[in-house]
């Protein structure tokens, strides 16, 4: 048989052809995503704006056509929502950063919530289905209709049982950021953080969803590096804050000059720093307080030792609410083995330990097992077993120390745990807790538990970054047959 070439289509190109781009229309948000873009689900197709609320009437300029959905930017505001706000930074309009400044909080954690209900409603509906495409998860639900799969889901799941929102201060949050690096232009040196759709940087000059610690180094740490011989050097600089001090770690690009470094540690003594510089191949010098481990407290009783390159949690009330809550909703006895997946470096690991009888800990990531295994030791709790294993590939089964948990804990990144929540049920645990930072692949896999015979308990939003769109949540899984 003659294979005969057929050029793919090329579909930006195709895109670029769209008689709907460019076009200005005028249309009614409906409801937020789980992205918190704004809906119009009477437009034919769905469009999607930034920065819009429910309510509102807006006119907007179509940017992208996608087939069945389309984006666009926002134009004007014709009849604005009533949680609608100024916003409180100055860089609102070239920052990336705090996507949801204009709508009061209170509300925003209600629009939150309802995008997040519809994403489970909608995605739990058939397990059958594959994952929804992280950006974006579409049913006939967004327009309105009724969806004749909902029977197959009511049987087991009647409703959602929402607690309240675990949340901190709006502003002042913040313990950890990275700030970017432009040195191009060594006359006009740029510190901060990348605009909006681009890879430029913007010259910050505040930022109020950072602690005050931090916010207060913006300015000194731009005038200290216009004054290095070559700040070209520099790519980036973490700013972490702890409870036992700050940390300023500089990621080089080329080595600095005696003269650079010796500006860099006046600079970390002035102020109090531990002062850290990190080059391309992730090597360490510590300039000042080199024998300094920085820690930050889960509870009254226990505290974590960190590295500058660990995973932290970078809302400290957030975080120490949402490990209290965990607590109470596993409802731990000493009797409990407590499976903690996706472990990290032991932020609910200790806690649990200290209210059970066991508890075994999975990480991927072989120096986080060990930072959990220290961290365990140095708060004197010798019933934690770590194990370093792959949780996209893991057997379970494969483990003597898991088969004999009782209840589990999962923590996993923005892909979600599906491989291992699969597995889950063989294990035939009395509770399940589902700490997601991702609430679409979080419906994908709490679609699989429902399907295996457990219940969404109840479930709540956790605003752990304030003002932006991200959105984690908490949800307890439990036995169908165990009663409400």
């Amino acid at each position: 048989m003659v294979n005969f070439y057929s050029p793919k289509k090329n579909k930006s190109s195709d895109a670029s052809k769209s008689q709907l781009i460019g076009r200005r229309v005028t249309v009614t948000i409906s409801h937020l995503d789980h992205l918190a873009q704004g809906v119009s689900a009477d437009h034919d197709p769905l469009i999607f704006i930034e920065g819009v609320l429910p309510g509102e009437t807006v006119e907007v300029e179509i940017t992208e056509d996608r087939g069945k959905v389309c984006n666009a930017r926002l134009l004007n505001i014709l009849q604005p929502s009533e949680f609608r706000q100024l916003p409180f930074c100055e860089h609102v309009d070239v920052c990336g950063g705090c996507q949801t400044q204009h709508c009061q909080t209170d509300a925003m954690l209600q629009f939150k919530q309802a995008a997040i209900q519809n994403l489970i409603l909608h995605t739990a509906l058939d397990t059958n289905q594959s994952a929804p495409p992280a950006k974006r998860v579409l049913s006939k639900a967004t327009r309105g209709g009724k969806n004749k799969k909902m029977r197959k889901f009511s049987d087991k799941q009647s409703n959602l049982d929402w607690q309240a929102a675990l949340h901190s201060s709006p502003t002042g949050y913040r313990r950890k950021t990275r700030l970017s690096v432009d040195a191009r232009n060594p006359d006009a040196l740029k510190l901060g953080f990348r605009t909006k759709g681009s890879n430029k940087i913007f010259s910050l000059q505040q930022c109020p969803v950072l602690n005050q610690q931090l916010e207060q180094l913006i300015e000194p740490l731009q005038q200290m590096f216009a004054k290095l011989q070559t700040p070209s050097n520099i790519g980036h600089v973490s700013l972490l804050n702890a409870d036992n001090g700050v940390q300023v770690c500089i990621r080089t690009i080329h080595s600095l000059s005696h003269q650079d470094c010796a500006l860099c540690a006046e600079f970390a003594e002035k102020y109090g720093l531990q002062l850290i510089l990190e080059d391309k191949q992730n090597r360490q010098e510590f300039v000042t307080q080199r024998d300094k481990q920085l820690a930050y407290e889960i509870n009254p009783k226990l505290s974590l030792q960190i590295h500058n390159d660990d995973f932290v949690q970078v809302n400290p009330q957030v975080n120490q609410n949402m490990i209290k809550q965990a607590m109470d909703w596993l409802e731990l006895d000493k009797s409990d083995a407590v499976l903690d997946l996706f472990c990290g470096i032991g932020n609910f690991s200790l806690p649990i330990a200290a209210q059970c009888d066991r508890l075994v800990g999975v990480e991927g990531v072989p120096k986080m097992v060990q930072r959990a295994q220290h961290n365990a030791t140095i708060n004197k709790l010798n019933n934690c077993h770590f194990i370093h294993s792959d949780l996209n590939s893991t057997k379970l089964s494969e483990h003597e120390q898991i088969e004999t948990c009782n209840k589990v804990l999962l923590d996993p990144a923005r892909e979600g745990a599906l491989a291992v929540v699969k597995q889950l049920a063989t294990l035939k645990p009395s509770h399940i807790l589902y700490v997601s930072c991702n609430p679409a692949t979080f419906a994908r896999d709490a679609a699989q538990l429902i399907e295996k015979n457990y219940r969404l308990d109840k479930l709540c939003v956790m605003d752990m970054f304030p003002q932006t769109a991200h959105t984690e949540l908490m949800a307890l899984f439990v036995p169908l047959n165990k009663r409400k």
